[in-house]
């Protein structure tokens, strides 16, 4: 049942950036990696736009601090809450997909273009946008190893998008990556601590990627690339992060995957803030996917 899975030969990230010029060498690399990091592919204003108001439901909820800033994202002393272990996360958890600009942020221009070099095709937004509240020195709830296929299904040729939701140093945690691990396949998963409730075991000697990042910095993996979360070392620091996954039109898709995350409430109950016109609701029903 453990979190964190121990890693011996560790690399920095390999930057990608300078491949968003040669689809070609993109697709070459991210089939020979399995992943691939890009800095500042976002506008750090977009995602400090959200991180503050996911800061700000996080107060609502009595989980940080006041008298700290409210953009440090500083935990109240005794406060620590666990996705779906704690009952107090469900109300919480309601508020922020309610969050317009969350949702948006997954639409971002600059994110659409890549996958659509990365796929040589229409690129399509998944709609169960995940965001993820890491509390500090909570190392028994950190991400495990796993490979995100299991949990989405469709095709396997659907990559997972991490964006730190602000500067994410290596003692805030931040996320590993197993490059070349997708080749494997399918790997057994064994019950987990941790977002997702699951694990797999990985070599001693397998080799991870990781390092600090920079509000704005992406990460990208595909659905069998394993990966796992870091450990929040900081004294109070909550993590906050975002999950977005994207695929290609032409490829089947999974209904679940265009269901809110977690599924307590229906798009209608989320949108029901939102102007009628606006473009981030329902986005998907301009396409005919191929449901399974």
């Amino acid at each position: 049942m453990a979190a964190m899975t121990a890693m011996v030969k560790t690399e920095a990230y390999l930057d990608s950036t300078p491949l968003l010029s040669n689809p070609a060498a993109l697709r070459e690399r991210a089939a020979a990696d399995g992943y691939l990091y890009f800095k500042r592919l976002i506008d750090p204003k977009a995602v400090l736009n959200v991180r503050r108001q996911v800061l700000e439901v996080a107060k609502k909820h009595g989980w940080l601090d006041e008298s700290a800033p409210l953009m440090d994202g500083i935990a109240k002393k005794g406060v620590c809450f666990v996705e779906s272990v704690h009952p107090e996360w469900v109300p919480y958890y309601n508020d922020i997909l309610r969050i317009r600009d969350f949702h948006a942020l997954s639409l971002h221009p600059s994110v659409i273009g890549m996958y659509e070099k990365l796929f040589g095709e229409t690129c399509v937004p998944h709609s169960r946008n995940i965001c993820r509240t890491i509390f500090p020195q909570n190392t028994k709830f950190t991400t495990p190893a796993h490979q995100d296929f299991v949990h989405i299904k469709g095709t396997r040729d659907t990559w997972t998008m991490w964006i730190p939701g602000g500067d994410c140093p290596s003692a805030l945690g931040g996320l590993a990556v197993a490059p070349g691990s997708h080749k494997l396949g399918e790997l057994k998963t064994h019950a987990a601590y941790g977002a997702g409730g699951s694990g797999v075991e990985m070599d001693r000697e397998s080799r991870w990627v990781l390092g600090d990042l920079e509000c704005g910095d992406v990460l990208t993996f595909h659905s069998l690339t394993v990966h796992q979360g870091r450990d929040n070392l900081t004294p109070n620091r909550v993590r906050i992060s975002f999950d977005f996954r994207y695929q290609p039109l032409s490829h089947p898709i999974a209904r679940s995957s265009m269901l809110p995350h977690m599924g307590r409430e229906g798009w209608d109950t989320i949108y029901a803030g939102w102007p009628a016109n606006d473009a981030v609701r329902y986005y998907w029903k301009k396409w005919n996917l191929n449901y399974v």
